[in-house]
């Protein structure tokens, strides 16, 4: 008697953890079909191993956005600002001046608005002299994939 009562509490506990399961399954295959997607029409416009280092790149940049929560300040459709700019365009606002100098903002922003860097002090001043994280340890290469996810 006791057997029968709890059959459908085990019944509903197991859909319920496999309807978890495919949730998180789909969340998953969403994620990675975008970059799919992305990948193979830029690489259209591109000759081959041109469009083998421009996927590269993005999935170096992908990886370096994740494992340091960019968007958790900036916003991930790179058009939208939020507690950070908007991205989009980062590396045409920054042209006038050495890439180094944004790889510099990105690893210690604080360090150009001290040096009273032009453009460091623009952008220090739009976004209401919020402090950016600092980034020291990411290197030339990750910096270049990250440039790259964010204008892809």
């Amino acid at each position: 008697m006791k057997t029968r009562s709890l059959l459908p509490l085990l019944y509903a506990g197991v859909f319920g953890i496999l309807f978890i399961l495919s949730l998180l399954a789909g969340y998953t295959l969403a994620e990675e079909q975008p970059v799919a997607i992305m990948a193979t029409t830029t690489a259209a416009s591109r000759t081959a191993p041109e469009a083998q280092q421009a996927s590269a790149a993005y999935t170096i940049g992908r990886r370096v956005w994740n494992a340091n929560a960019c968007g958790s300040c900036h916003n991930k459709n790179m058009k939208d600002d939020m507690t950070g700019p908007a991205l989009r365009g980062v590396t045409e606002r920054w042209a006038d001046y050495p890439e180094q100098d944004l790889y510099d903002w990105i690893r210690n922003s604080q360090a150009l608005v001290a040096a009273q860097h032009p453009r460091a002090l623009v952008v220090w001043k739009e976004n209401d002299k919020r402090v950016m994280s600092n980034y020291p340890n990411l290197t030339d290469e990750e910096l270049e994939g990250l440039l790259a996810f964010i204008e892809e």
